[in-house]
């Protein structure tokens, strides 16, 4: 590989999920983007671009990418061959205004309401706090398709909130995963033309690396130090940080470093690939039928059900401790490897892709394509699967638990408004 071999495939596939943003919500498609970034692209980079970050690696560059390109190529091999392009953009405009605001008012009383339970005490619904705190997005989403004339204000206010949460525990991937869901739903809604919703990316990088370049620096002022959290302390050590290396060129600059050593699924998978089957057996398919039976199994019902954003696995699998309470994941590749070895897993990879669009291609044609405002609930059901540091349990999980609340929230949105079944 050559690194401009490695950036025409970026750009190809980036164009590629612009143009299908077109037509639909482009799940899948941003999988394979984000896929393509964290596991090939910035991989590549620090293999032979950064040797200040090669130390990170703990395999060779062709063991890894023998295992990591026909990986992907299998994963997005089954995703795509099987997956159906349904147009959905015209369908938006048979969206019922009024039950896009009922709609979203309610996901948005859903929401907080649930955000406030443990702060009075009730910790019985914990276990799906995580995922109805995402309500609130899909909420804001609603108003787009409406005519309220407060719908603008509603969706500020919903972002402005994650925006400073997002300052005060210094972490930021919520706010840029749904800032990127919400701008593929303002391209299906305003019909956006194809330069301009190309030019996210020209925005977005800039952001990304502002951001990753001093993330370090602000947690260490906010967590530690006296430094109050919020954009002004951030502002300012933003300012002092590209101070500091202005005479550097942009490429080598502390920002751009630091994001392309942030992005990467490389050092997960070659700590996996080292440790198993040298120090660890392959786990033969047990890990992810535990991993299924935890997602779709109650806890009363499965007493090993598993805990997410736990060490256990991470520890098993690389043989590398972590500090403090840092949780981490092998990643969605890694799983696969280390339940059915180099070969069986590009198999099980191919029919995990497969799955996935199958079930994404039996939500739409079940659900959105009668009721359009449906779209929403796409990015809220698989939500997971495009997250740095996700894996194959949290991604099915995320996927259940979201099309459940989906299910409950269909039903009494037409117990509650008389809606006609579809």
């Amino acid at each position: 590989m050559s690194i401009e071999l490695i950036f025409v495939a970026l750009f190809i596939i980036y164009f590629f999920l612009i143009w299908r943003a077109g037509k639909t919500f482009p799940i899948l498609e941003l999988f394979f983007f984000i896929y393509f970034i964290q596991y090939i692209f910035s991989t590549y980079l620090i293999y032979n671009n950064y040797p200040q970050l090669e130390s990170w690696m703990p395999v060779k560059e062709d063991e890894y990418f023998g295992n990591a390109i026909p990986a992907m190529a299998f994963l997005f091999g089954g995703a795509f061959l099987f997956g159906k392009n349904i147009n959905l953009r015209p369908l938006l405009m048979n969206i019922e205004t009024d039950k896009a605001v009922k709609l979203g008012y309610f996901l948005l009383a859903i929401s907080y309401t649930m955000s406030i339970l443990p702060l009075i005490g009730i910790s019985l619904f914990n276990s799906i706090l995580s995922f109805t705190s995402f309500l609130k997005y899909v909420g804001a989403f609603c108003f787009l398709f409406s005519t309220n004339r407060f719908r603008f204000l509603i969706i500020t206010l919903v972002y402005i909130q994650s925006l400073t949460e997002a300052f005060a525990g210094a972490i930021f991937v919520d706010f840029f995963i749904w800032t990127t869901y919400l701008f593929f739903i303002l391209i299906l809604k305003f019909r956006f033309p194809f330069w301009l919703r190309a030019s996210f990316i020209v925005l977005a990088a800039p952001v990304l690396i502002l951001i990753q370049g001093s993330k370090s620096e602000y947690r260490k002022a906010t967590w530690t130090g006296k430094k109050e959290t919020g954009l002004n302390t951030f502002s300012e050590l933003a300012a002092a940080k590209n101070l500091k290396n202005a005479d550097a060129p942009f490429i080598e600059s502390d920002g751009v470093v630091k994001t392309v050593g942030r992005l990467t699924q490389g050092w997960h998978f070659g700590l996996t690939m080292r440790w198993v089957p040298r120090r660890e057996p392959w786990s033969d398919g047990k890990e992810m039928v535990s991993d299924i039976a935890s997602s779709l199994l109650p806890r009363v019902l499965f007493s090993d059900k598993k805990l997410a954003a736990t060490q256990d696995k991470f520890r098993k699998y690389t043989g590398y401790k972590l500090r403090n309470s840092t949780s981490m994941t092998i990643g969605v590749l890694g799983d696969f490897y280390v339940n059915f070895g180099p070969a069986g897993s590009l198999i099980m990879l191919f029919i995990y892709g497969v799955v996935i669009a199958k079930f994404l291609q039996f939500f739409i044609t079940r659900f959105v394509i009668p009721d359009p405002i449906n779209i929403i609930w796409i990015p809220f059901m698989f939500n997971y699967l495009v997250r740095a540091n996700n894996d194959f349990y949290t991604g099915l999980n995320c996927i259940v638990k979201g099309f459940l609340i989906f299910v409950l929230i269909n039903w009494l949105k037409k117990r509650l408004w008389k809606e006609s079944q579809a």
